[in-house]
């Protein structure tokens, strides 16, 4: 068990002692105040002034309140995982609501570029969301160890017209592909590459993926540090040894024909493509929050993995318990999408 850090053991005496309600409420407002996220609204009676002109605050569709998820760029909006997560849990509260449902998604690219909207046309232009504060407010949800359908309740009002979302939470579970599949649909950039791929791959693969962080040195993400380098070569080596256990497994199921192999570390993958019956997707490893490039053509390769492995026989993520690698949500989530068994294998 992982022990408590003394702002989690304030958090849990706060919540036996005045109620999850209250707890969470002021954790969502100490959180949006730590985040800024109310920068930028000006309060003009519900008129917007740039210069000396003058223009009206943008309306909400069809005169219904909407639910806007955010990733502006105002703070750390999470990985891709986190994101597609985050916006389908939005859209599914929206939904259940009769809210109007949006995503305006620019930092660090425009999402539209790579997912377009397939039953829900979810794409807002920055020039109607108000920043009118009397028309529009920033809500927040970040901890998954909170009712987070309450907590979002609790911050909308019937005076604003516009709510714009900062999340990355699950209240999905197993719905997560029911609505994945009504916002999203790979554009024809997206889904170049993914035939592309499956011409290589067949239609008989299963997927592994690999989260090292920065352990390898090669894989800039937040302040994670490198191991030492004795400790590198033996982690690189038990990975390496894991898919050659997968490989050689490989040769004995005919029916399976390759091997997908995802991870975040250039060394790793390098040494993976040389293996047979080995594929793994060409392109840069990058964390989408820790990037600044608004090209979305750099930022495919995640995303073709993400589908690729949707579409995989089984699909597996390596565990080291010595170096304690990450428990990534990325294959999980993707699994989950396809309907995929999934899998960890523990080392």
């Amino acid at each position: 068990m992982i022990p408590l850090t003394p702002k989690e053991v304030v958090i849990r005496i706060a919540r036996i002692v005045l109620g999850e309600s209250r707890v969470h409420d002021y954790l969502i407002k100490r959180g949006i105040e730590l985040r800024h996220l109310q920068d930028g609204y000006t309060s003009e009676n519900n008129l917007n002034c740039k210069g000396s002109e003058l223009s009206e605050s943008p309306k909400s569709t069809a005169n219904k309140q909407q639910l806007i998820f955010m990733a502006d760029g105002k703070w750390m909006h999470g990985g891709l995982t986190d994101r597609l997560r985050g916006m389908a849990s939005a859209y599914k509260f929206a939904s259940e609501r009769g809210l109007n449902f949006k995503i305006f998604h620019e930092s660090p690219f425009l999402l539209q570029d790579i997912l377009q909207p397939n039953k829900v046309n979810w794409i807002i232009d920055e020039s109607e969301i108000s920043r009118d504060s009397s028309t529009a407010k920033p809500v927040l949800l970040y901890r998954e160890d909170f009712d987070n359908d309450s907590a979002l309740e609790r911050q909308l009002d019937p005076t604003h017209e516009q709510f714009h979302l900062y999340s990355c939470v699950d209240t999905l579970n197993e719905k997560f592909p029911e609505y994945f599949n009504k916002l999203f649909k790979p554009s024809p950039l997206l889904q170049h590459e993914l035939d592309r791929y499956k011409s290589i791959l067949g239609t008989n693969y299963i997927s592994y993926s690999f989260r090292f962080q920065n352990m390898l040195g090669d894989f800039k993400e937040f302040t994670f540090k490198e191991l030492p380098a004795n400790d590198k070569q033996e982690l690189l080596n038990a990975a390496l040894t894991s898919l050659q256990r997968e490989t050689d497994n490989l040769q004995k199921q005919h029916e399976v024909s390759k091997i997908l192999v995802t991870a975040d570390s250039p060394t790793f993958l390098a040494k993976a493509a040389q293996m047979p019956n080995v594929e793994t997707v060409k392109g840069e490893s990058i964390h989408i929050d820790f990037n600044s490039s608004k090209k979305a053509t750099d930022y495919l390769k995640s995303f073709t993995e993400f589908f690729l492995i949707s579409q995989a026989k089984t699909a597996k993520l390596y565990s080291n318990a010595k170096f304690k690698t990450y428990p990534s949500n990325f294959p999980k989530y993707a699994a989950s999408l396809g309907h995929v068994p999934y899998e960890i294998v523990r080392d």
